[in-house]
């Protein structure tokens, strides 16, 4: 992990608002804002495979993506892993129970975010009542996305599971830059960890929708939506 004094590209947060009802995530801090949290973090690196903290490490700091992609996973007795978020540019991560962190995040790509001590944000969030109100949408968007994974998980098939998880793929990215194909940096063994399905299971329902024509894999690492209609009508049946 290596430290970047420079603030060309400064933090921000996107989340669904409150009320929203179209259902896409917008920008929601000001530019003096950003400019606040800027002051008070610092921009760092992490090499693709890097950690950036590890469950039940003590927490103080929170941190927010800027560009690349982490995951969150937890440790089962098994040995097994758990993938319990994907996180993107303008996630926030850290959150922490009992002063302590919950999950290992781990960087899945050469990643930027901004680690935000929590002492400072604690000034800064009382002395600025519209940006607490900013990190509670956020938070709350969070706690959305994570009922869903429950949401996702209770499917009882994996092509649905996997439609679910496509396209909601495709609506946390649609803030972002246009592209033809959705960018998956994670494995497909961690795909399998948050969908609570096996690898084989994965890679037979995604080769399902590829012979259905609902998407296509141009690279290992992408997914191109061929059939929107069809694929959002199978992520809704249960």
């Amino acid at each position: 992990m290596t430290r970047d004094s420079s603030v060309d590209q400064l933090p921000t947060l996107s989340a669904i608002p409150f009320g929203a009802g179209d259902g896409l995530p917008v920008k929601l801090l000001t530019a003096r804002q950003r400019q606040d949290l800027t002051a008070i973090s610092t921009r760092i690196s992490v090499a693709a495979r890097g950690i950036v903290y590890r469950e039940d490490a003590v927490s103080n700091a929170v941190y927010i993506c800027r560009e690349g992609a982490f995951k969150a996973f937890r440790e089962l007795p098994s040995g097994k892993r758990r993938v319990t978020a994907f996180l993107y540019p303008d996630d926030l991560f850290g959150l922490a129970q009992n002063g302590r962190y919950v999950n290992t995040v781990q960087a899945l790509t050469r990643t930027v975010c901004f680690r935000v001590p929590l002492e400072p944000l604690a000034g800064l969030l009382r002395s600025d009542a519209e940006l607490g109100l900013q990190f509670m949408c956020k938070i709350v968007h969070e706690l959305r996305s994570a009922q869903l994974r429950m949401i996702i998980m209770g499917r009882r098939s994996a092509r649905g599971r996997i439609a679910m998880f496509l396209t909601t793929l495709e609506r946390q990215l649609s803030g972002h830059a246009p592209r033809t194909a959705l960018p998956l940096p994670m494995s497909r063994s961690d795909i399998a960890g948050y969908l609570g399905l096996s690898l084989e299971t994965v890679s037979r329902a995604g080769k399902q929708l590829v012979t259905m024509g609902l998407i296509s894999f141009p690279t290992r690492h992408s997914v191109l939506v061929l059939d929107r209609t069809r694929l959002e009508q199978l992520a809704k049946n249960v």
